[in-house]
């Protein structure tokens, strides 16, 4: 009886550890980061990029999973609904248009935020013919009357560019409710359009907007960064060109499912700040035009909360809100 009790009690303790030992030898296998973009775009650019420092710094394969389907919807479900054990993490991006807009379900809660490792500002683009030289007087243009002008979401209305540009229009008293907003197919299809006349206004990045500038068809007057950008000295900070103090533009970010245990969220914050505060991943990020923005797990999940927040009111004021 006092065998049966002793190897009993064993069997628990064991059993105890056992939750401890798996997580204190995290990652045992490879682990695959989704990225809810196709190949090629800075989303899958960036992950790749990260997905090779994680595999130095842990020794084991980090395999980009490219889920672009659905604008997106199809990966940032599968890094919704994965197991929270460490093996399927994710890049994210604005994610909270999609339940605002009817697309699909997602709150800040659904992921357990990891750390944020790029932000790229906004900028406005119009044609290079255009009358407007800065942006106020586009703004004031606009403001006396929106519904004269179209703006070219690049992709969906609801995502990054679009939305810096209508939270920059709505603190400086436009009311976005009465802009045209139009989706397409993407940034380069927009800037394509706006030079050929069809739309008034991309808002979308520099680097994206750069071949079109340099060949004089269409010129940036605002980056809605904190400061301006080596590659374009010439193009003014928000905060330069108007009492606007905001930063906007996209942003990413390491999360994995809700539910990541804590002591595997450690790890993986430790190797992103030892990842973003390289040098040589810095000059990487920079070379292809990409900026960083460093958060941790805590001030990146606050942010995450925050712009839900933000976006989910915009939408509804834009006029975007899915009707019942």
């Amino acid at each position: 009886m006092r065998k049966t009790t002793f190897l009993t009690a064993s069997a628990l303790l064991i059993a105890g550890l056992i939750p401890s030992l798996a997580l204190a030898q995290w990652p045992e296998r490879p682990v695959n980061i989704v990225v809810p973009s196709g190949a090629g775009g800075g989303t899958d650019q960036t992950g790749r990029m990260l997905a090779e420092r994680l595999q130095e710094y842990f020794g084991q394969p980090f395999n980009v999973i490219n889920q672009g389907q659905g604008g997106g919807v199809i990966g940032l479900s599968s890094i919704k609904n994965a197991d929270p054990d460490g093996y399927t993490l994710g890049v994210l991006y604005n994610f909270a248009h999609y339940a605002a807009m009817g697309q699909a379900d997602f709150d800040a809660a659904d992921f357990t935020a990891i750390a944020q490792f790029n932000f790229d500002p906004a900028g406005f683009q119009v044609r290079d013919d255009s009358p407007w030289e800065n942006i106020e007087q586009a703004l004031d243009d606009i403001q006396q009357s929106p519904e004269d002008y179209v703006i070219a979401c690049g992709g969906g209305c609801g995502g990054s560019w679009p939305m810096a540009v209508a939270t920059m229009m709505d603190q400086y008293g436009v009311d976005v409710s009465k802009v045209r907003f139009v989706s397409g197919q993407g940034a380069a299809a927009a800037l394509q359009d706006l030079a050929a006349g069809g739309v008034d206004i991309v808002p979308s990045s520099l680097p994206e907007a750069s071949p079109l500038i340099q060949a004089g068809r269409i010129k940036s007057l605002v980056v809605m960064g904190d400061e301006r950008l080596e590659a374009f000295p010439d193009v003014p900070t928000l905060a330069e060109a108007t009492d606007i103090g905001l930063q906007l533009g996209a942003w990413r970010g390491l999360v994995a499912p809700q539910g990541l245990p804590d002591e595997i969220v450690e790890r993986l914050e430790s190797a992103m700040h030892e990842i973003v505060n390289d040098d040589q991943w810095r000059q990487q990020m920079t070379d292809r035009g990409f900026g960083i923005q460093w958060r941790d797990a805590l001030t990146f999940s606050d942010f995450m909360n925050e712009q839900q927040v933000s976006v989910r009111e915009l939408i509804e004021t834009i006029g975007l809100v899915k009707s019942n």
